[in-house]
């Protein structure tokens, strides 16, 4: 008789079989449904069957889920059929229940006398097996129930866990979806190629279980070849938990991307049969990793509402407390101020009840970052409004329970300030582990050893990316790096930041933003700029990244950009280097340090540099080659005075150059002597014609005179390696606006000379406008604006023929190389007001250029000249346009006279839901839309004509900036209670069919601030809503929101509210470009018009009502003013009359 097979075996050689065939559970499709509708359960206890005992139960080929043993199914009067055979599953037990014995070895009893149990892990699991039969097989069950009543919408929920997972995932692949393990993404097609919404989330859910396996997760062997055993192991693993995670959720199952794997699983089942045993184990890891993540999300929003509950019935507290509170003892105002502190600092303040004891205080303040994380911050907060701030639970040092505000806010200042310099300890301290020898990409390690925060991490990462990066990913590089970066920062970070930041305070006067030491005042903000690598000097040289209204925020954020400049080093010694000074620098500014700690500190950083200069293999070339041509000088005997004079006298007859040596700080002296520099020598030289006596002490003889002291030499052979001529660069005077188009002609950047030069591959006939020979001297101009504006154009690959440049401010087409008859690929725009300038595209090539004058020399008569000509053209221009734009008024309102008001809905108007208004205008057919657009006085000065399919354009050469319209009309928008601004004519309409009264229209983003500015100096007493567009979709392709950010510019400018559409969960993550504005609320979400009232309603309600009473205070402050002023002038009047 032949030995029974162990389990693992006969599942492993049934799951063979069916592979062979085509039938293996995760091999068989199913389409979305009823969740829990196939995986194996056991009814009696109400759970489904896990593992390599769900996988073999599912291979036996029953339609009912139901399993069950023999003596459940006689429990519920139930009976397996004669002759079925059972199906054998296996448990394993981890645990075991023992009783409790006390020393003596007797047992523990409890009260009632019973033994005491305890639970104890064993040490050698055991396995248990059981058999089990389908309810096909057994007779007197009632027919198969739904499992559950699902109570949600299964791709809604899908989108949910995707969300909460916080997985980079990219679309835009033709037809693959892979994880890519080195960058930790996912990487999928555009929705709208998958048939289904389910087929999508189906197949986002399986690269999600391969997302799981990073090291910083489940840590599974993902760094396996396409095609290799390892890569079919891990995809069986997958395939298996999208089987399970598609039933979890009811969004089916589809295989049939992955029989090419069918192979390679049976290879490793035969090789080794418990391989399904693992696979099985890690796919309900997978599903339990995955789902996690959702019931963290789920139990992250439930905190936040409690949160936010307390925070409002404090709030109803503060409130009470404040009616009865003595001036500035108010808990009220303490907390506004706390909040207005911590806001200054990036950092949200949350308000939550205290302790219960009698020395405890009532409220605390807690605070959060950016990044979501909790700073060890708190704030005791009392009845009488006294707060005390406290660090790890330490008071902060020098402060105390307080009322004052400004002493809350310095404490909490104090507070911020020592949690981010132990921060920055922690990242920049030479002691702490380095994180190179920790497991895992460079961001999780920052981001997991609390060097940094995510956003800081990812930024980092991002721009070590693009610093290793090839030409091949330049392009991804810079757009992955930009988004990081505004994440980070909420600006863009240049790509070739050099790690300088500068922070400088600034003063506002007449709109105009300049430098507070300059003007000699005291700094009202700070604001921080980056350095640029491959700037120019100048005022271009660095790039803004933020404001701050305090210093210390403005200096935090510069040392967080020191701190991911050092970590984005590629080079471990110029890393230690830049990590050196972040620290020496912390150390400086640190009050506790000792004069001790900063010497240690400066010693490290100087010792780190010296490293870094000593491994730097650039300067070590370059010296190479200094001593290499002083001792080919060496083996030449220094000429004597009359011969240096003899040379000096015959280069100036012969127009030669005389090379000078001038150090950096004498430059101004050499240049007032008349001195010039050689861009393409890189060196200063007395021009031909110019007296050589005064630049003696610069000479070259002199200069090697001073230092090697002249010594008789023998003259030697040079070596044949010195004779041979050196390749030097051909350098070039590129101005900062043309350097685009200078790269794309072949031009490079020496950052040690500061210039740009000719590149191996660059195009010498393109970059001979750029040749340093041509760099305008002092005597005056070598040609005009004109002829040099002609000249860029040409550069651009531009013709230009008898009548180009035409520089009279306005756009003009021009042809370009390899235009077709009549087609005319370039654009410029040239002026010749004040100083000439202009902006060149070649639209075929896709290269630009900002073009300005090289700034000739103009005396002051001419200067005025210019000046006046500017003046005049400028004038000539606005009144032409102004004449323009007055004739185009009158055009529109005789065309408008010509149309019928809308009776019944437009193309337009159903395509969009909205129902015909008052001042909306279509013709005699009915077919197209025509909206007047008014100013603030109600003339109309142009028109928006909207054809069927939507297209829009408005009247040419008309006035757009500061008109709107209102819906309903102007007299209708006086007796509205507010004013509420939309972009489109769409949006305002739907709005105003929610509120019931007039809103208006702007036409678009960049008009919201003009039409706003125009109707509050209209209606100063009312309240203004900007009811912007969130354009996700521009976020995303191009790092900008632009309705987002000028609705926030229109709303600040006037002092109003903004509000912006939120979509049903997952709609705008569908479909970013067709969910944008409120109108699409109402006629695309599934929230539809009730949508829009609840988030617009209660909003636009409660602005009016807090405006109302805060009007109504004023009012009240007035009265009391006058009876003040009443009393005060009642005695006064007294004293005369007695």
């Amino acid at each position: 008789m032949e030995p029974k097979k162990p389990f693992h075996e006969t599942v492993a050689e049934n799951l063979i079989d069916q592979l062979k065939k085509g039938t293996a559970p995760w091999q068989k499709p199913w389409v979305a449904g009823d969740p829990g509708a196939v995986m194996p359960i056991n009814p009696t206890t109400g759970k489904r069957y896990k593992g390599i005992n769900a996988i073999h139960l599912m291979s036996q080929g029953y339609t009912d889920q139901r399993w069950m043993t023999y003596k459940q199914a006689s429990a519920v009067e139930a009976q397996v059929r004669k002759g079925e055979k059972g199906t054998p599953i296996q448990y394993w037990k981890f645990t075991d229940e023992q009783t409790k014995l006390d020393a003596n070895g007797k047992p523990v009893l409890d009260a009632n006398g019973e033994p005491v149990k305890q639970t104890v892990k064993l040490e050698r699991p055991r396995v248990f097996f059981a058999t089990v039969f389908n309810a096909e097989q057994i007779d007197g069950l009632p027919t198969l129930q739904p499992r559950r009543q699902q109570d949600w919408n299964a791709v809604e929920r899908a989108e949910q866990i995707l969300q909460a997972s916080g997985a980079v995932i990219r679309h835009g692949e033709q037809n693959r979806a892979f994880y890519r393990p080195a960058t930790d993404s996912i990487h999928l097609p555009d929705k709208a190629q998958f048939p289904t919404a389910d087929n999508y989330y189906a197949t986002a859910l399986h690269e999600l279980g391969h997302w799981t396996g990073h090291e910083s997760r489940l840590n599974r062997d993902l760094v396996h070849p396409f095609g290799s055993e390892g890569y079919a192991k891990e995809e069986l693993r997958a395939e298996i938990a999208s089987m399970i995670l598609g039933d979890e959720l009811g969004i089916g199952h589809d295989p049939g991307q992955h029989v090419a794997y069918v192979a390679s699983w049976i290879k490793a089942l035969e090789e080794d049969p418990l391989e399904i045993f693992r696979a099985a184990a890690d796919a309900e890891k997978i599903q339990d990793y995955v789902l996690s993540l959702e019931q963290k999300q789920v139990q992250e929003l439930a905190a936040q509402q409690s949160q936010a509950e307390q925070e409002h019935q404090v709030h109803a507290e503060l409130q009470e407390l404040h009616k009865s509170a003595y001036e500035g003892y108010s808990p009220l105002e303490s907390w506004e101020n706390l909040k207005a502190a911590a806001q200054a600092h990036g950092l949200t303040a949350a308000i939550g009840r205290g302790g219960a004891g009698e020395y405890d205080p009532p409220y605390v303040v807690s605070y959060t970052d950016q990044a979501g994380k909790k700073p060890p911050i708190t704030t005791e907060l009392f009845n009488d409004g006294k707060a005390a701030t406290s660090v790890n639970g330490q008071r902060v040092p020098g402060t105390g329970l307080t009322s004052d505000h400004e002493w809350q806010t310095a404490a909490l200042n104090n507070a911020v300030a020592q949690v981010r310099s132990q921060a920055l300890t922690q990242g920049a301290d030479m002691k702490q582990p380095n994180i190179e020898n920790m497991p895992g990409r460079l961001v999780d390690r920052l981001a997991d050893s609390g060097t940094m925060t995510r956003a800081d991490a990812e930024l980092t990462g991002a721009l070590r990316d693009y610093k290793t990066g090839s030409d091949a990913t330049r392009e991804v590089d810079t757009e992955i790096l930009n988004l990081a970066s505004i994440k980070a920062l909420g600006a863009s970070l240049p790509p070739d930041f050099t790690g300088q930041v500068q922070v400088l305070g600034v003063i506002e006067r007449d709109g105009q933003v300049m430098r507070a030491d300059e003007a000699g005042e005291q700094p009202e903000a700070f604001q921080v700029y980056a350095r640029r690598g491959d700037a120019q000097p100048g005022e271009d040289a660095f790039a803004f990244i933020a404001t701050h209204p305090t210093e210390a925020a403005a200096q935090e954020l510069a040392d967080r950009l020191a701190l991911i400049d050092a970590h984005a080093q590629v080079n471990e010694h110029e890393k230690a280097a830049k990590l050196a000074r972040v620290n020496e620098e912390r150390v400086r500014r640190d009050p506790n340090s000792t004069d001790e700690d900063k010497s240690a500190a400066k010693e490290a950083r100087k010792n780190a540099e010296f490293t870094a200069m000593q491994n730097d293999e650039d300067l070590q070339r370059r010296i190479a080659d200094i001593e290499r041509e002083q001792q080919q000088a060496a083996g030449q005997a220094t000429p004597a005075p009359a011969a240096q004079q003899q040379r000096r006298d015959e280069s100036e007859s012969l127009g030669v150059k005389t090379f000078i040596d001038v150090p950096f700080k004498q430059k101004e002296e050499a240049k007032a002597l008349g001195a010039k520099w050689d861009r393409q020598a890189q060196s200063w030289y007395v021009p031909a014609g110019v007296d050589a006596a005064p630049f003696a002490k610069w000479s070259k003889e002199a200069a090697t005179a001073a230092v090697d002291a002249p010594k008789p030499v023998q003259a030697t052979q040079a070596p044949a390696e010195a004779q041979k001529p050196r390749q030097e660069r051909v350098y070039l005077a590129v101005p900062y606006g043309e350097h685009v188009a200078a790269k794309a002609a072949g031009a490079m950047w020496d950052k040690a000379a500061k210039s740009w030069y000719a590149g191996p591959k660059a195009d010498m006939a393109k970059l001979e406008r750029w040749a340093a020979d041509k760099v305008p001297g002092q005597q005056g101009p070598a040609m005009t604006p004109e002829e040099e504006f002609a000249e860029a154009l040409r550069s651009l690959g531009c013709v230009v023929d008898g009548k180009h440049p035409i520089m009279d401010g306005a756009k003009h087409r021009i042809a370009v190389e390899g235009d077709k008859k009549g087609e005319q690929a370039g654009f410029y725009v040239g002026h010749l007001d004040g100083h000439p300038a202009g902006y060149i595209k070649n639209n075929k090539t896709g290269i630009d250029m900002k073009w300005k004058s090289k700034g000739y020399a103009l005396d002051p008569e001419q200067k005025a000249q210019m000046q006046a000509e500017a003046a005049a053209k400028l004038q000539a221009r606005e009144a032409e346009q102004a004449k323009t734009q007055e004739q185009t008024a009158q055009r529109v309102s005789r065309q408008a006279a010509e149309l019928v008001p809308v009776t019944t809905q437009t193309a337009y108007m159903q395509a969009k839901g909205i129902q015909p208004q008052a001042g909306v205008l279509t013709d005699k057919e009915g077919q197209k839309t025509y909206i007047p657009a008014i100013d603030a006085n109600g003339k109309q000065w142009t028109m928006q004509y909207i054809q069927e399919d939507g297209t829009k354009r408005f009247a040419k050469d008309s006035r757009k900036e500061g008109c709107f319209h209102v819906i309903g009309g102007l007299d209708a928008l006086a007796k509205a209670p507010a004013l509420v601004i939309g972009e489109g004519y769409a949006t305002a309409g739907s709005l105003s069919q929610s509120l019931g009264y007039a809103t208006v229209a702007a036409f678009d983003s960049g008009n919201l601030v003009h039409v706003a500015k125009a109707l509050h100096a209209k209606f100063p007493d009312k309240p203004i809503i900007i009811a912007g567009d969130d354009d996700k979709h521009l976020e995303a392709t191009q790092g900008v929101n632009p309705g987002r950010s000028k609705a926030e510019e229109a709303a600040k400018a006037v002092g109003g509210k903004v509000i912006l559409p939120i979509f049903a969960p997952g709609e705008q993550a569908a479909n970013p470009k067709g969910f944008t504005d409120f109108n699409d609320l109402a006629n695309k979400s599934a929230l539809g018009q009730e949508g829009i009232e609840r988030q617009v309603n209660s909003i636009v309600n409660s602005v009016i009502e807090k405006h109302e009473a805060q009007i109504e205070k004023e009012q009240q402050q007035r009265q009391e003013q006058e009876r003040a002023q009443q009393q005060q002038e009642r005695p006064r009047r007294a004293a005369k009359i007695g």
